[in-house]
């Protein structure tokens, strides 16, 4: 049986260029190209099961990272459901994408810790583990492991964010900052640098009372404009939501946004998905502008 089982992966490891090739995958290797956000939300949506079922026959530590990273990606088109649900007063709609967000997070947690037990079986127990221990674990990772490790600690995170009330959650943010801090060391460049924007969350979101700090929010921003040359437009969304608005700097707030929209689509040529994404996320908190200030009372 053992035989046949790995008789079975080798075939697949010979014909998954076939299969790729002849199916969504093919477009989804491409999707960060994809300037029109719905073709990579329905391209995710439809191959996040295909994912799963060749990583698991593969065995593959590439695919593996990648169903964790569609996973993830896939979520963040559920937070963006979620949003626009709540701001047309729609909660149920808001708490069904919700809760699929949760679920997805959990998802590419799940495969994401699945590759790094591949460097250290403790991470098999996943969160499990216990914090001095998985914070001596982590300091023997590699830069090979980072790109598992981000997406672990960005899915934990995230889903913290969208499950606030609970404050089991909340504590899990301790161990999140210990893996962001870690993927710093071993490559802060690393997907855009995004390791940094969660630094410009980690303490632009919070009261300086629990240690919030945005002139500390505002130089993690800065660093990922210096990696990318400021062509990556979310780090401005971030300095407008987690800079401008915890500092109720209404000017910078709006420029920021208005700056987003009027780039050219294609102003990270190669990356077309990201910067749709940073103009439709602009839009939205731009509309916002009259609830999260007071105009009338500068």
């Amino acid at each position: 049986m053992k035989r046949k089982t790995i008789y079975l992966r080798l075939v697949l490891l010979l014909l998954l260029p076939v299969v790729v090739g002849g199916c969504g995958l093919s477009k989804l290797s491409k999707i960060q190209q994809e300037g029109d956000l719905e073709v990579v939300e329905t391209t995710l949506e439809k191959n996040l099961k295909t994912l799963e079922r060749l990583s698991k026959l593969s065995r593959s530590k590439s695919l593996t990272v990648k169903t964790a990273r569609a996973h993830s990606s896939y979520s963040g088109f559920r937070e963006d459901r979620m949003e626009e649900a709540e701001l047309a007063g729609d909660t149920e709609t808001a708490e069904k994408m919700r809760e699929q967000a949760i679920y997805h997070y959990q998802r590419s947690e799940m495969y994401a810790f699945k590759v790094l037990t591949k460097s250290d079986k403790i991470f098999k127990k996943g969160r499990a583990i216990d914090k001095d221990v998985f914070e001596t674990a982590l300091q023997q990772l590699k830069k090979k492991d980072v790109e598992p490790l981000f997406w672990a600690a960005y899915s934990i995170a995230r889903g913290i964010s969208l499950q606030k009330d609970d404050p089991m959650q909340i504590i899990e943010l301790n161990r999140v900052e210990l893996m962001m801090r870690r993927v710093l060391e071993l490559d802060e460049k690393f997907y855009f640098g995004s390791a940094h924007l969660f630094y410009a969350v980690y303490y632009g979101d919070r009261s300086p009372a629990v240690g919030g700090d945005p002139e500390k929010a505002k130089e993690h921003i800065d660093r990922v404009d210096e990696i990318n040359d400021g062509k990556f437009l979310l780090s401005k969304f971030y300095l407008a939501r987690y800079y401008a608005y915890p500092k109720q700097d209404v000017e910078l707030f709006k420029t920021s946004l208005q700056k987003i929209i009027d780039a050219p689509d294609d102003m990270y040529p190669g990356e077309e998905a990201a910067t749709a994404l940073a103009k439709s996320r602009a839009q939205r908190l731009l509309s916002q502008v009259d609830t999260l200030f007071d105009l009338e009372n500068p």
